[in-house]
């Protein structure tokens, strides 16, 4: 694959210019406060009219199952029609042995097909907002980059604050990459979340969260990540009546591929292997038909694709 070859060979001017061209395609589609087939409110995208779907989670730095992936979606072909969409839940670095080649790939990709692409942002995408130890990309990027390791950084770090933070697909499926916000917030808030960080809690649950079977009020309790929290199924069920959606699809944690939680509300989505070699990779792909008739998670664990992985 050329995309695959270019990451491996790309130089720092090379990674520069596509962070330039991927930031460009975010700042522009929330100037215009619209995508192909739906419309952008800050940190917020829904889409209404779609033709297919494809959902890939966390990567991890596992450039192997993402080109493995876009690979099996004959990516090229799926993305040159812009009423596709090929949602990525966030999570592109650390842990793995390639941040570089995702991170790469995923500017080229939005950069050349902007209509089709939604790029959203994972935990491990706001070290400066929420330090954490795991962390390694600036390692990774001196490593390879050497004296111009710090202007990639910081090129990243202002790239990452446009990701998009919650997706709905067509009333269906509201996408995010950790969980929902356990006290009073609106669908705004959810557009709104990294400008008022500071003062909400929004952003921070919505990279950080994850669910749990909770039976007692107030339906959370504190995350023992040391940030987030761990909401119940009375969250998920007040974000899907706000929502208009049918099901949270979420990444965040490694499990066999995907898994379930709240009785059907909640999907768990994971696409990285490398660095989780005791669990699957796996991502969605169907068509707005098949989207249309589903009403639960357990509905659209027809469509987890498991990536053959050599």
């Amino acid at each position: 694959m050329q995309l695959e070859r270019s990451a491996a060979k790309a130089n720092a001017p090379d990674f520069l210019k596509q962070i330039g061209l991927a930031l460009g395609a975010l700042q522009a589609e929330r100037q215009k406060k619209s995508i192909a087939g739906g419309k952008v409110n800050g940190g917020l995208v829904e889409i209404q009219k779609l033709e297919k779907l494809a959902v890939v989670s966390d990567l991890h730095g596992d450039s192997k199952s993402l080109f493995r992936i876009l690979s099996e979606l004959n990516y090229e072909q799926f993305l040159s029609d812009p009423m596709n969409k090929l949602v990525f839940l966030g999570d592109y670095v650390d842990r793995g042995s390639d941040s570089m080649g995702v991170m790469y790939a995923v500017c080229h990709l939005k950069s050349t097909y902007p209509d089709s692409v939604v790029l959203m942002r994972g935990n491990h995408e706001a070290p400066a907002e929420f330090p954490f130890s795991s962390h390694n990309l600036p390692y990774e990027i001196e490593e390879r980059f050497g004296s111009c390791s710090k202007e990639v950084y910081q090129r990243l770090l202002s790239m990452f604050k446009l990701l998009t933070l919650a997706t709905v697909v067509r009333q269906k499926l509201l996408l995010v990459h950790g969980g929902l916000p356990t006290e009073n917030a609106t669908m705004e808030s959810l557009a709104t979340a990294q400008e008022n960080h500071i003062r909400s809690r929004v952003l921070e649950e919505l990279l950080w969260n994850d669910p749990r079977q909770i039976d007692i009020e107030p339906g959370w309790e504190m995350s023992r990540r040391g940030l987030g929290r761990h909401f119940g199924s009375g969250v998920s069920r007040m974000w899907l009546q706000r929502s208009g959606a049918k099901v949270i699809v979420r990444g965040h944690e490694p499990c066999q591929g995907f898994r379930l939680d709240h009785d059907g509300a909640v999907m768990t989505l994971f696409s990285c292997k490398e660095a989780y070699p005791k669990f699957k990779a796996a991502y969605l792909a169907l068509t707005a038909g098949q989207l249309d008739d589903i009403n639960d998670a357990r509905d659209l664990s027809r469509y987890v694709r498991f990536p053959e992985l050599l």
